[in-house]
Parts: structure tokens; C-alpha cells; sequence
């Protein structure tokens, strides 16, 4: 029996967005675990970000929520919370906390939605033996959530209430950093939202001056003009030093110091984005092609960076999205053929669709 003869296949468009880095290097938690589900429940998160027309949008929504639970200050349940879901019930009995515990929050209840969020420090360049002003205020905590929208993670500080923007473009940590050092920091917009920030006034104050040994100088007065001070840049100045998942970004511009606040710090350093900025909740593919007498046919093999995963959907033709395994056969009609597929995680968050066309023309 004669061999059969290939047809031709030729891809036309190949829409697959590139794995950069490791995305299994840090732990996201789990959206399904108990206390997950409590945070979910019991603060209505799901209400919170509904109604809205972009995973943006929603985003905003939740960070609005996060920084609408309390106002920045200080409380004797420092000690006692562990988690998002033990600050908020504390805030609800009037209690207050500071940055970490607002990107604590927000990005556990990420996570509780099924968003890819983590937890970045960042400090001023002169952290190590700081004065007046600076004195214990050399840092900051926010949150990076990754964004299907703008295929990239992007900042949202719940505390301050505010997102960055270039170009009218999200940013993320390093490029508010870049930015800030290159001189460039008034081609970034600080995206204000409301409730804005709130000095702290009153009892929490109280609390803070007996953390700082009770001291008559740290006084509402005082507290005012630190955070005055924090926002005089808009606080990209305090992105000279980002720290994500253990990694402490270094350059040129701002080399690394190994005293934060007048006490030795350890850090591990890297100038390799994919240390830090790995993709998440995309799909690539492997091609095969193969025929018989029946026509052509690819053979798909499909790779995720999806945390929580669940599984594939996969579609042909602008047809019906179906629920897809790892590999799976595309027969080629004549013509142009079309294959999108995409992961899903176990929250029902879809990732970045990835798509090819191939043209096939079966043998004369």
C-alpha cells in the first residue's frame, strides 16, 4: 500500500503568550481552604466585586472595600491577628492597623476570588540608619494581584487607597521604581480613590506612644507629620527597594544595604525579572501534525503557569468552549482552522486565551 502524501499546514497566526520564570516558586495559598471560604462568606466578597464589567474594575472595587473596613493606625490586636480573616473581624470592633495588615487583607481576599495576589515590601533608598522624619517609617507594604486584562501584575495599595499609571497603563512595583530613579516619577499618575487616607487621631495614637516607650513627642502632631512626610513623593520614593517573595531587586541606582532601620538585615538579591516577575494564567501549546486517510489532523500538547488550577477549555473555530485534557486532537478541515484554549482555575477564573490559525490543504 502506497505511503500516504502530507497535506500542507501552515500556521498563520500564533497568539501564545511566552512563559517568563517559574510561577510555581511562591506559595498562593488555596482559595478552597476553610478559613478561604470564611473570609469569602462571611464578608460578602463575592458581592463586592459584582455588577462590574472588567477584572480591573473589580480589582479597584476590592481594594476600595479593603481600605474601607478601617483607618490606618495602631492596636493592641497586633499580636493576636494571623490572617484577613482575623483583622477585618477585629476591625469590625473598631480596631486599627497599619499597611502590612491592609495588604495582609487584600491580598487573601485576592486570593479567596481566585486573583494570582502577593504580598511586596518596598523602602526609600536611605533605610539603613534612618533620621528625623524616616525614623521607623522606611518602609511600606502593598499588593500585587496579576492582571488577565493587562497581562501583568499590578499594584494596589489598599492603604493609601491608590494605584499607579503611565501612559494610562497599570503599573507594577519595579516600574514605579524605575521610574522614581530615572527621574521620570512626574510621568507617573497616582490614581486616588475613595475613602482616601485618614490620619490617625485620638485612642490609636495612644497606642502608637506607648509602643514608642510613652515618649510625649509621638503625639497626633507627630503621627501627622510622618505621614505627611510618607506621601510628599506620592510615595514612589519608597519604591527605591522592592522586596517580592524574598527577592530584594538591585541595580546601579540603587545598590543593596545590608542595615534596614539601624538593625542588620539579610537579603537575597537579584537583577533577573523572571525571579520576580513570572507569568501566571497562561497556555502554551505543542504541535504535532500527523494524517491518515481520514485527512490531517495536529496533535495539541498544552502547558499552564495557572495557580489553583482546574482544568482546560479549549474551542475551534469560534464554536463552543468545551472542557479539554493536556493533549487533544484538532482535525484540520480545508482552509483556515482555528484553535483557542485557555486554563481554568478551580475558582472558575479564566486565564489569557491563547489562539493559533493554520491553514490546511489536503494532498492532490
Amino acid at each position: 500500500m502506497p505511503a500516504l502524501t502530507p497535506g500542507e499546514f501552515q500556521v498563520l497566526r500564533h497568539d501564545v503568550r511566552s512563559f517568563v520564570g517559574d510561577y510555581t516558586r511562591m506559595d498562593y495559598g488555596d482559595p478552597t481552604a476553610p478559613r478561604m471560604a470564611q473570609l469569602r462568606e462571611e464578608f460578602g466578597l463575592e458581592a463586592v466585586v459584582s455588577g462590574l464589567d472588567t477584572e480591573f474594575e473589580q480589582f479597584l472595587a476590592l481594594k476600595r472595600w479593603v481600605r474601607s473596613r478601617w483607618d490606618h493606625g495602631w492596636s493592641h490586636s497586633f499580636g493576636k491577628v494571623k490572617d484577613a480573616l482575623d483583622i477585618l473581624r477585629e476591625a469590625a470592633r473598631g480596631e486599627q492597623f497599619f499597611c502590612e495588615h491592609f495588604a495582609i487583607t487584600l491580598s487573601q481576599c485576592a486570593t479567596a476570588l481566585g486573583w494570582p495576589a502577593r504580598m511586596v515590601a518596598i523602602n526609600i533608598a536611605e533605610c539603613g540608619s534612618p533620621r528625623d522624619y524616616h525614623a521607623g517609617n522606611t518602609g511600606h507594604g502593598v499588593v500585587e494581584i496579576w492582571s488577565n486584562e493587562h497581562g501583568k501584575w499590578v499594584v494596589m495599595d489598599a492603604d493609601m487607597n491608590v494605584h499607579y499609571e503611565r501612559d494610562g497603563v497599570p503599573l507594577h512595583a519595579l516600574e514605579i521604581r524605575d521610574a522614581w530613579l530615572s527621574g521620570e516619577a512626574d510621568r507617573v499618575r497616582m490614581v486616588q480613590d475613595e475613602p482616601a487616607f485618614v490620619f490617625p487621631a485620638g485612642r490609636t495614637v495612644e497606642i502608637w506612644r506607648e509602643n514608642h516607650g510613652g515618649g510625649a513627642q509621638w503625639n497626633e502632631g507627630k503621627a501627622r507629620t510622618v505621614l505627611e512626610t510618607f506621601a510628599r513623593h506620592r510615595a514612589l520614593d519608597y519604591y527605591a527597594r522592592v522586596r517580592v517573595n524574598g527577592w530584594l531587586w538591585v541595580d546601579q541606582r540603587c545598590l543593596p544595604t545590608l542595615i534596614r532601620n539601624s538593625a542588620p538585615w539579610s537579603v537575597r538579591t537579584t537583577s533577573n525579572p523572571a525571579d520576580m516577575y513570572w507569568t501566571v494564567n497562561a497556555v502554551r501549546m505543542s504541535l504535532k501534525p500527523g494524517w491518515d486517510e481520514k485527512g490531517g489532523c495536529l496533535t495539541v500538547t498544552l502547558e499552564h503557569c495557572t495557580p489553583f488550577f482546574s482544568h482546560y477549555e479549549a474551542r475551534t473555530d469560534r464554536g463552543e468552549w468545551r472542557r479539554g485534557e493536556a493533549t487533544l486532537a484538532w482535525p484540520m478541515r480545508e482552509g483556515v482552522n482555528t484553535l483557542e484554549c485557555r486554563a481554568v482555575n478551580v475558582m472558575g477564573r479564566r486565564g489569557v486565551t491563547s489562539s493559533l490559525d493554520v491553514a490546511y490543504a489536503s494532498p492532490q
